[in-house]
Parts: structure tokens; C-alpha cells; sequence
């Protein structure tokens, strides 16, 4: 009879003891992986899409952000008796708009509008779930007050342009402006671009419009309406 090997039990004893310490295969790792992979590919691909969209872009110049185009008379003790341009606007500068206003723009379009670049990730994702989910508050917008601005200023606001390649756009020349302009300047060319309703542009020509008054003659009340006013201004 040959002989037994005196090692070999020691040696199978050693591979049972490596085997249990070996940690089992998950299939939930395999899957985790797949996910990354499609998810960095998703970030890459994204990016380079963005990029592409973004270099065709449209120039955005101070003029096209301010739009204070129309030419106005005025009579023998200043005041506008007759304008002569495409929109009626009377444009109010920075300094000269209340902070309540302010406030209440902020409020209402962006309340993340002084800690972001031009655009919020924060928004964005929230408008997607608000989508996915089917929100009561219905189908929400991930544009900022600044995105709003630049599609106000060269974009049209039609539903049927509301495309993947013009929202790279506004976002990239939204980040733009944020780096370009400082936010109370973005803030004076939002509460003068907007349109308020009746052939009606910005907040300065509705005060005077719907209250016969300046917006420093204006109380809490009135303010509140005139900022909310853009999201629905034929309506309002």
C-alpha cells in the first residue's frame, strides 16, 4: 500500500479554512458596477453635448440685457406724455428699486439666486423629481431668475423652442452673465425686462400702469402683485 502523506489533511484543512474566510459573489457588486459605468459615460457624453450646443451660442451683450430701447417725450414739467419704440417701458435703475421688491422677486422666481453661478444643480434635480413624480404643484421649472433673463433677452419664450440644444445655451450664457454682472445689476435688467400684462414691460411702467405710482410710493401689498405678476401676466 502506498503511503498515506502525513501533510495532507493539514493542507485540506488549510484550503477549507481559506475557503470560508473568502468573501461570497455578490451579483448586487456586478450591478453597482454597470451603474457607475452608465452613469460616468451619461456625466462624459452630457458634458461633451453641452459643450457642442454652448459653442454655438448667441452673442449677449448689456443692450440686449437692458432693452431700454423705446424713446420717449416728456412734457414741460418731465413727465413721459408719448413714446415712440416697440414696448412700454419706463426703466428704473438699480439704486432706485425698492428692497422689498428685491426681496420678493427673490422669493418668488429664485430663492437660491444669491448662492449660485447662473444656474442651481439644486433646482434642476428638483424640477426632474417634481417631474418624474408627478407633482401636485404641477410640471416645475428648473430655470434660474438669471436663465429667465438671458431667454427674456435672445431667446424666443415660445413652447415649440423649448429644446435640449437652446436649454445648453441659456444655461451656459446664464453662467455668463453671473460671472459677467454682479446680482443687483442682473436684478435691475429682470424687474425691467419682464412683461407685466397689457403691452406692459417691467415693473417700473406696471406700477405706474395698474397703481398710477412710482415703485417707492408702493406698499407690501402691491409689490407682492407685481412680483408675481410674470409667471402668468395675461392672467394676473
Amino acid at each position: 500500500m502506498p503511503e498515506k502523506d502525513p501533510n495532507a489533511n493539514v493542507n485540506r484543512n488549510r484550503v477549507t479554512r481559506f475557503d470560508k474566510h473568502k468573501k461570497p459573489h455578490h451579483p448586487w457588486r456586478r450591478f453597482f458596477k454597470i451603474v457607475f459605468g452608465l452613469l460616468v459615460l451619461g456625466i462624459i457624453s452630457g458634458s461633451g453635448l453641452f459643450a457642442y450646443y454652448a459653442s454655438s451660442a448667441p452673442t449677449i451683450t448689456r443692450n440686449a440685457l437692458a432693452s431700454d430701447n423705446s424713446t420717449k417725450f416728456y412734457d414741460a414739467q418731465g413727465q413721459v406724455i408719448s413714446r415712440l419704440g416697440s414696448q412700454n417701458r419706463d426703466y428704473v435703475q438699480s439704486k432706485d428699486i425698492p428692497a422689498t421688491l428685491e426681496h420678493a422677486v427673490v422669493s418668488i422666481e429664485d430663492r437660491r439666486f444669491y448662492k449660485h453661478g447662473g444656474v442651481d444643480p439644486l433646482r434642476i434635480i428638483g424640477a426632474a423629481f417634481a417631474d418624474l413624480t408627478g407633482s401636485k404643484l404641477g410640471l416645475q421649472g428648473g430655470s434660474t431668475l438669471t436663465q429667465q433673463l438671458v431667454k427674456l433677452s435672445v431667446f424666443s419664450t415660445n413652447a415649440s423652442d423649448r429644446t435640449i440644444k437652446r436649454k445648453a445655451q441659456e444655461a451656459w450664457l446664464a453662467i455668463k452673465v453671473d460671472k459677467d454682472y454682479s446680482k443687483p445689476q442682473i436684478l435691475e435688467f429682470y424687474i425691467n425686462k419682464v412683461y407685466m400684462g397689457n403691452g406692459v414691460y417691467g415693473m417700473q411702467t406696471a406700477a405706474e400702469y395698474y397703481f398710477n405710482k412710482s415703485l417707492s410710493q408702493l406698499n407690501l401689498q402691491q409689490f407682492a402683485l407685481l412680483a408675481g405678476m410674470p409667471q402668468a401676466p395675461t392672467l394676473y
